[in-house]
């Protein structure tokens, strides 16, 4: 007799089993394996739809992508996919369903396994990549030394140091070029970021001792003297920069700044209101050509753009310190596109991105924390310096080139409001004598 009938049954039912499973089951008559098979279906769909409707997706995000949960999370997908496999099975397998399915019944189950079974594998893919670059990223965070700052608690002060490190072709050394304090304020829900020139010479090491040359160069010369920097170059960097500003510096994040092309590009650029128009027919594009320029107005950049915009400092009017500026604001925009809604169809490329580029020692588990943070504090609550003057005074020509020193005095009284404790209001300048910075409600 003619199968294909009962075969297009079959598979009309196993391909409802595998969307829904339960809704095959229920095609078929049988009620009772269809409540069996609908009700954990049901439960997936409500955790699924809540997350899709939270007001804190980012949150979310990073807790479903840390490494402890991310573990569970591919066991889970396994699971979901042998349910699946089973409800299809046992839609397809009827017994009212006279006969042994015919080669239409055959072809079309071993398709639509397969089909079933593809996003899960991708899933696994992307779920061990996941895994594999917070290895990577959070390297530093199994090994940090003893003598690092003690971890904050949840309402004090959060303190990153973000590095940009140079290490273009032609570069003896990989140099610290853009250095650039992140504070995070958990009571305020505010974000103080500070930017240090990289000609910034005699800077305090934070044991009594100054460091004569330029910033830039000290964690290159703190790897080559491990007898004077047991604790390496980061560790010497950190020690300095918490120095400099009175302040602990409890964790660090390296990103190297032809990487930080690929972070841009993953998120599908950043949108920039130039300000400025900016020309350097000399500036040296990541292709080998050279040349950038930009004229003002509202400009979406691709990643060598973006890069293009925070390295540019040869054009008219432009020096380190404005350069130190625009670099914060190309993070700002990025931190923008990272939260926004479509960041799901883009977090494979970016984690593959970040993956590659960026170091740091920051425990996996204060992602959450952080993302929670990122969503909250918007350009309002951001306090954006650049350590330029009063703080710092060009010193001149020196044996290291062109330099800045810094001004110490009027640098504490800075950080004691952009650093000040959780809650006050970090804006600088100082406010006006007789008053003193309003706490912010939390």
């Amino acid at each position: 007799p003619d199968s294909r009938p009962t075969d297009r049954r079959r598979l009309l039912a196993a391909t409802a089993s595998s969307l829904v499973p339960g809704l095959g089951q229920a095609l078929n008559g049988r009620f009772g394996p269809a409540l069996l098979f609908i009700a954990p279906t049901l439960a997936v769909a409500l955790a699924a739809w809540l997350v899709a409707n939270s007001d804190r997706p980012t949150m979310i995000l990073a807790r479903i992508i840390a490494p402890s949960i991310l573990g569970l999370l591919l066991v889970l997908n396994v699971v979901v996919l042998a349910w699946r496999a089973v409800a299809l099975l046992h839609a397809f397998t009827d017994r009212r369903y006279p006969g042994r399915p015919g080669r239409l019944g055959a072809v079309g189950l071993a398709g639509l396994l397969v089909v079933t079974a593809l996003p899960h594998a991708l899933a696994w893919n992307y779920g061990t990549a996941a895994q594999a670059m917070f290895g990577r990223i959070f390297a530093g965070s199994a090994v940090r030394s003893v003598s690092a700052a003690p971890p904050p608690a949840d309402d004090e002060r959060l303190n990153i140091l973000l590095i940009g490190v140079d290490s273009a072709p032609g570069r003896t050394e990989a140099l610290t070029d853009s250095l650039i304090v992140v504070s995070l304020d958990p009571v305020g829900r505010t974000v103080s970021m500070v930017s240090i020139p990289r000609d910034l010479a005699n800077v305090p090491l934070g044991n009594g001792d100054i460091y004569g040359p330029k910033i830039n160069s000290l964690a290159s010369w703190a790897e080559r003297h491990p007898a004077e920097f047991p604790g390496g170059g980061i560790r010497a960097l950190e020690d300095a920069v918490g120095a400099l500003f009175g302040i602990p510096i409890h964790y660090y994040a390296t990103v190297d700044l032809g990487g930080f092309v690929a972070m841009v590009d993953a998120v599908g650029g950043v949108d920039i209101e130039v300000r400025k128009a900016l020309d350097d027919p000399k500036y040296p594009r990541l292709d080998g050509t050279r040349g950038w320029s930009v004229t003002p107005g509202p400009h979406h950049f691709d990643g060598a753009d973006a890069l293009a915009y925070a390295r540019i400092r040869k054009s008219a009017g432009e020096s380190d310190l404005t350069r130190a500026a625009r670099q914060q604001e190309v993070l700002l925009a990025l931190r923008n596109r990272a939260v926004s809604a479509g960041i799901l169809f883009s977090l494979p490329k970016l984690l593959a991105a970040i993956g590659a580029t960026v170091r740091t020692d920051l425990p996996p588990e204060r992602l959450p924390q952080l993302a929670a943070l990122a969503e909250q504090i918007g350009g309002a609550s951001t306090t954006r310096l650049v350590l330029g003057a009063p703080l710092i005074k060009s010193a001149g020509s020196s044996q290291y080139g062109s330099i800045f020193v810094p001004v110490p005095s009027r640098i504490a009284k800075m950080a004691a409001v952009v650093f000040g404790p959780p809650g006050a209001d970090p804006t600088w300048p100082l406010p006006a004598p007789g008053t003193s910075a309003a706490p912010r409600a939390p």
